[in-house]
C-alpha cells in the first residue's frame, strides 16, 4: 500500500480513523504499520510477540509479503535482534543510523531501527518495530517518536479488546455447554423421574408424595425451559429493529387472558409507539405479564400504560395483587443470583437481563399492589451506530459472570477441549474427579492427566461416544461430544 503523509496531525487522524474501522486485529495492525511504514518514511514496520522467558521471538504481522526484509511468520531467538534492546529500556529505541551513531547495537540487515514496548495487562507482550536497510539522513523527530509510540498503544487496546471478544466466545461456549446439559441430561432425568411418580401413583391411590414429585418436577421441567429460552435470546444475533410497542402489548394481552382465564388486563397506551429494540424485549413483557397471572391472588387485574417522552420509553405493568415479595425485588434491580438456585427469580432475572442489554432501567413500586416500569432508551449511540459499547461486551460485564457461575457449580464434571485434546476449561466438579485444577491443567492434553481410558479417549480420536475412565482406583463414566462449538469438544464426567 503507498501512501503519501504530510505531517504528523494528518497521520494521527488516519491513524484513529484506521482504528474506528470494524475489522480484524491483522488487518488493523497491519494499516497501522503501512501508515508508520509512509510516515516515517522506512522500509518496513511488523509487530512482534515475545516470550522473555524462553527468548522467543515472531513477527506477527507485518508490512512485509513472504519474501520481504521481515515476513509475518518469522521466528528468531530473542537475544539476536533489536527488540531485545527495545524491551531493556523505559522509552522507545530511534535508531537513524545504526553504523553512525556511537551504539551498542550490532548492525545486521538494518541500519535504521525503531522501536516501541507493547504491555498488555501489565505484562509484556511484544514491540512495535519501522526499520530500513538504508540509515536516514535525519534523526527521528519527537513527534515521529511520538507517533510510533501512539501506534503501539492503540495496538495494545486493540490486543485487549481481542481477549475480550475471546473471552465472550469462551463464555457463550459455556452458555451452550449448560444449555445441552439442562435439555439433553437434566430435563430427560427430570422426565423419566414424573413418569415413575405418576406411574406410582396410579397404583397406589391419594398418594400424596406421588403428587408432590410430579408437581415439584413438573417446576423443575418449566424451569429448565425458561433457562433454555434465556440462553437461546442470549446467543440471538444482536441486532434491534423497530418494533411497535402497542402492537406488541396488546397481542401479549390477548395471549395472557386466553391462557389464564381468570386474568382481566387493560392496555392504556397511543394508537402507536415504535422504538428501535432487541426482540428480546417481548420475552421480559411477557415474563411480566405472567408473574402478575400467577402470584398476584386468585382473580388478578392488570394495567399496561405506555409511555414515551424525548429521550426514554417507559412500559409499566401494575397490578392489585400483595406486592413483590423483597426476594424477587432483588432479581429484578440487581439480578442476585440467590434467587436462581431457588427458582423463582429466573424468569424475572431474564427482564434484569433485556434492561440491562438495552440499557435501560427498572423501577419497582409496591406501595399498592405491584407496579414495574421497564424503560427503554429511545436514542443510544454506543449501540446503534457501531460505538465503543456493544451488546456483546454488554453481555460479557453484566451477565457472563452469572452463567459462568452456573456452569462451575453443575453437579457433572464438565470440560471443554481444544480440537487437539487440550484442556481449555472445566467446572469445580470436574476438577475434583480428576484430581487437577485447572490453572495447572489448562494447555495440557487430556489424556495426559487420565491413568487409564477406554472409548474415543482411549483411542485418541476424541470423536462422539462413550467410554470409562479408571482414575485413582475410581471408575468413571464419560460422553464426548465433538464440534459442540469452533474446534471445540465437551466431555462430561459423572461417577
Amino acid at each position: 500500500m503507498s501512501q503519501i503523509v504530510r505531517n504528523a496531525d494528518e497521520a494521527r487522524h488516519q491513524l484513529y480513523e484506521i482504528m474506528k474501522r470494524d475489522g480484524s486485529f491483522e488487518q488493523k495492525a497491519k494499516e497501522a504499520l503501512e501508515l508508520g511504514k509512509a510516515y516515517l518514511d522506512v522500509d518496513s514496520g511488523f509487530l512482534t510477540r515475545i516470550e522473555s522467558d524462553t527468548d522467543h521471538w515472531e513477527t506477527i504481522v507485518s508490512t512485509d509479503g513472504t519474501d520481504g526484509l521481515v515476513p509475518p511468520g518469522m521466528k528468531s531467538n530473542l537475544s539476536g535482534t533489536y527488540c531485545r534492546h527495545t524491551l531493556e529500556r523505559d522509552s522507545p529505541l530511534a535508531l537513524h543510523d545504526i553504523p553512525g551513531q556511537q551504539t551498542a547495537v550490532e548492525a545486521e540487515k538494518f541500519d535504521c531501527y525503531h522501536g516501541t514496548t507493547l504491555t498488555v495487562n501489565d505484562e509484556i507482550y511484544g514491540t512495535v518495530c519501522f526499520v530500513a536497510v538504508d540509515a536516514r539522513s535525519d534523526p527521528f523527530s519527537e513527534a515521529e517518536t511520538m507517533f510510533a509510540e501512539l501506534v503501539g498503544r492503540l495496538l495494545e487496546h486493540e490486543i485487549e479488546h481481542e481477549r475480550q471478544r475471546d473471552q465472550l466466545a469462551r463464555q457463550t461456549s459455556l452458555v451452550n455447554v449448560l444449555d445441552r446439559v439442562l435439555r439433553h441430561n437434566i430435563r430427560n432425568e427430570l422426565t423419566i423421574i414424573r413418569a415413575n411418580a405418576r406411574l406410582h401413583g396410579e397404583k397406589h391411590e391419594d398418594c400424596s408424595e406421588c403428587e408432590q414429585i410430579v408437581e415439584s418436577t413438573d417446576q423443575l421441567i418449566g424451569m429448565s425451559e425458561t433457562a433454555r429460552q434465556l440462553g437461546k435470546s442470549i446467543n440471538a444475533e444482536f441486532d434491534r429493529r423497530p418494533i411497535d410497542l402497542v402492537a406488541l402489548v396488546n397481542d401479549l394481552a390477548q395471549q395472557a387472558t386466553e391462557s389464564y382465564s381468570e386474568l382481566s388486563i387493560t392496555v392504556d397506551a397511543p394508537d402507536r409507539l415504535v422504538v428501535v429494540a432487541y426482540p428480546s424485549v417481548e420475552t421480559a413483557l411477557w415474563e411480566l405479564i405472567e408473574n402478575v397471572a400467577k402470584h398476584a391472588g386468585e382473580s388478578p387485574t392488570a394495567t399496561l400504560r405506555l409511555r414515551d417522552d424525548d429521550e426514554h420509553v417507559a412500559i409499566e405493568i401494575g397490578d392489585d395483587g400483595p406486592g413483590l415479595p423483597e426476594a424477587e425485588r432483588d432479581v429484578l434491580q440487581t439480578g442476585t443470583e440467590t434467587q436462581l438456585a431457588h427458582g423463582s427469580g429466573l424468569g424475572l432475572w431474564s427482564v434484569y437481563w433485556v434492561a440491562v442489554n438495552h440499557r435501560g432501567d427498572l423501577d419497582i413500586d409496591t406501595t399498592d399492589g405491584t407496579r414495574i416500569t421497564l424503560s427503554l432508551p429511545r436514542q443510544d449511540a454506543d449501540l446503534s451506530d457501531g460505538g465503543a459499547i456493544s451488546a456483546g461486551e454488554l453481555q460479557v460485564a453484566r451477565a457472563g459472570d452469572r452463567y459462568e457461575t452456573a456452569f462451575d457449580a453443575a453437579p457433572i464434571g464438565v470440560v471443554m477441549l481444544a480440537e487437539n485434546g487440550q484442556i481449555l476449561e472445566a467446572n469445580d466438579h470436574a476438577e475434583t474427579l480428576l484430581d487437577c485444577p485447572v490453572p495447572e491443567s489448562a494447555g495440557k492434553q487430556i489424556t495426559s492427566v487420565l491413568e487409564t481410558a477406554t472409548g474415543p479417549l482411549g483411542d485418541g480420536s476424541l470423536a462422539d461416544g462413550t467410554g470409562q475412565i479408571e482414575h485413582q482406583g475410581h471408575a468413571l463414566d464419560y460422553r464426548l461430544t465433538a464440534d459442540v462449538g469452533s474446534g471445540q469438544h465437551l466431555l462430561v464426567i459423572q461417577e
